[in-house]
């Protein structure tokens, strides 16, 4: 059992200390999810992924092969088949599943870029060299680590913020669950701001990109009545502090909060809709077709050829149209359409 060498002796130095070599793709990805995550230390990084995803990633070979044949043993339980039969195919499938799962990790074994000592935590630590059998499938831990890290970094980045943030979508859905009042604080236009929260439901966007908390919430300072539909980033969200209290949703905000997800976005529930119209040049009117991401619906009615009119929050249209640049003119709101001219005026005066 455990990472241990033929005298009984730990594989994992007195300082803890690995190299790991890992992928170029990798690399980018990690840089990109710890800026999200506002995590300085790729040691800290890579530590929370492997206690976060050891458990149920297929490059814990033992582990994913025992949960496959309970789960084989499940499905094949109501057929009427001889205990020996049974065995057979389960043997044959638990097979075909090693091959498969050893196919890809020696992938992620193959050379790497490049190799870096990481400090491996206590936590870990006490993992890799007591309870861990991965030992049957590498020979060392930094190959067990490198192809936990590897198997992260292939997965969408909606798959890997519930990863990374383990704790933080268990807390917000026993929450929801519960139906407990939470303090948030998270980034609205560049600032932290605290919120009271009655979440609702965690819900992907329109693409299964990302994950959002949807919500009835207020700032802090103000009060119950003033709370209104939003939705919060749970790639942004820091840990949430309960407040002890319960709340209950009656059957019209439910309908209401239904209604808003359906007609929005969920990454868009942050501040009123209202109607916004955009003057697009052709190509500006070409990227509207081919850009379907957070993409605003065009209200057909009230548009005409060249100016497209909507029906969402101003973050939206700023975050979409933003990129189109000249060939996206912001007609109405007069606030809006200032906030283009000011940050495009911003942009400019630097090359002046």
């Amino acid at each position: 059992m455990a990472f241990k060498d033929e005298y009984g002796e730990n594989l994992i130095n007195e300082e803890q200390k690995l190299r790991i070599s890992l992928s170029e793709r990798s690399l980018i990805t990690m840089a990109d999810d710890m800026e999200v995550f506002s995590v300085k230390k790729k040691s800290t990084f890579i530590n929370t992924v492997f206690k976060n995803y050891r458990d149920i990633a297929k490059s814990s070979i033992s582990v994913y092969l025992y949960e496959k044949e309970i789960e084989f043993n499940r499905l094949l339980s109501s057929l009427n088949l001889a205990e020996k039969s049974k065995q057979d195919v389960i043997n044959q499938l638990i097979e075909h599943e090693k091959q498969t799962i050893l196919e890809q990790v020696s992938e992620y074994q193959k050379p790497k870029s490049s190799s870096k000592l990481y400090h491996i935590n206590d936590d870990n630590v006490k993992y890799l060299t007591t309870t861990c059998s991965e030992e049957l499938f590498y020979e060392r831990p930094s190959q067990y680590i490198r192809s936990v890290i590897e198997e992260y970094c292939s997965l969408p980045f909606i798959k890997r913020e519930r990863i990374y943030r383990k704790k933080i979508f268990k807390d917000i859905e026993d929450a929801c669950r519960e139906h407990k009042i939470i303090k948030l604080t998270t980034k609205l236009y560049g600032k932290d701001q605290d919120f009271c929260v009655y979440p609702y439901k965690i819900i992907p966007d329109t693409f299964h990109m990302q994950s959002y908390l949807v919500c009835y919430s207020y700032k802090d300072g103000e009060v119950d009545k003033d709370k209104k539909v939003a939705s919060f980033s749970m790639a942004r969200i820091s840990e949430p502090r309960f407040l002890h209290k319960s709340f209950y949703l009656n059957k019209q905000e439910i309908n209401h909060i239904e209604n808003c997800i359906t007609k929005h976005s969920p990454a868009y529930l942050v501040g009123q809709p209202e109607q916004i119209l955009v003057r697009l040049t052709p190509l500006g009117k070409q990227s509207y077709k081919s850009r379907l991401y957070s993409r605003p619906e065009k209200i057909e009615e009230l548009s005409s050829e060249d100016v497209y009119a909507f029906h969402c929050t101003p973050q939206q249209i700023y975050n979409y149209f933003f990129s189109f640049g000249a060939n996206a003119e912001i007609i109405s709101p007069e606030h809006l359409r200032n906030r283009f001219k000011q940050v495009h005026s911003d942009a400019l005066s630097i090359y002046k």
